[in-house]
């Protein structure tokens, strides 16, 4: 097959080419001469998809390359979540490695240490930075720190009134409701709810959450209408990244009630 010989040749001197140009590994030439086609296509996956601009491409593409992307970054920050000491980026880190590192904490379900990242973050000037009050807010609401969330909350707000305003209304909800106030909690995101200026995946998050509570109320009805309105929202809008998985959570819920 001569032609087929010809192309695989064409492709590994494409590949070995784009190599020495962009400055790359020279090992890569190795693998792709060694390793006829299967190198070139490893080479191409490794060093040239991913900085590919995919603007112009369909939204399911770009969609499906932001998740292969944010596959990767959590790879990495997994690997170093299990290669570094927490402590020692607690007492010595700087604020962005603790940050960093509390978000790869959050990523493995790590919520009492991600607090504590968070929390050695608030120093000098970052000790009321927007971004680090919403991150321990979240890691202490998933650790089971109601009280301490809803203080941070308030703090926040005081600090940055118009900073995660939505989110804030959802986290304080969700704290309420861990405290087993769930009425409440009900309340509280029935006030988002009814906002026009809301953004759409907030809403969609607020709707799921509000179904959860009723659900636990036992309004099954209601919590089942919720659920509905969400998945209808999916069914008749091109939705965000965002968007879809609360409507993707809203369905498996769904059918898992059925």
């Amino acid at each position: 097959m001569p032609i087929l010989s010809l192309a695989i040749l064409g492709l590994d001197i494409f590949m070995a080419v784009h190599v020495i140009r962009n400055g790359k590994t020279c090992w890569w030439i190795s693998i792709i001469l060694v390793f006829p086609l299967i190198g070139s296509l490893v080479y191409f996956f490794v060093e040239i998809f991913p900085t590919l601009d995919f603007k112009a491409q369909p939204k399911v593409v770009r969609m499906q390359r932001a998740r292969w992307q944010r596959a990767q970054a959590d790879l990495r920050q997994e690997r170093e979540v299990s290669g570094r000491r927490i402590d020692d980026v607690v007492d010595t880190g700087s604020i962005n490695e603790k940050i960093a590192l509390a978000e790869a904490c959050m990523r493995r379900d790590l919520y009492g240490d991600a607090a504590r990242l968070y929390q050695s973050a608030r120093e000098g000037y970052f000790v009321n930075a927007a971004d680090v009050l919403i991150g321990l807010s979240r890691a202490l609401l998933e650790n089971g720190e109601f009280v301490k969330c809803r203080q941070v909350l308030r703090e926040l707000a005081e600090a940055h009134p118009s900073s995660f305003a939505q989110e804030r209304a959802i986290l304080t909800a969700r704290a309420l409701a861990g405290a087993g106030d769930f009425a409440t909690a009900t309340a509280e995101l029935e006030t988002l709810l009814e906002r026009k200026d809301s953004l759409e995946a907030r809403r969609l998050e607020a709707r799921y959450y509000y179904a959860e509570f009723l659900w636990k109320q036992g309004l099954k009805d209601r919590a089942v209408a919720q659920l509905t309105e969400v998945i209808k929202h999916g069914k008749l809008f091109n939705m965000t990244e965002e968007e879809e998985h609360w409507v993707t959570r809203a369905g498996e819920v769904q059918a898992a009630l059925r």
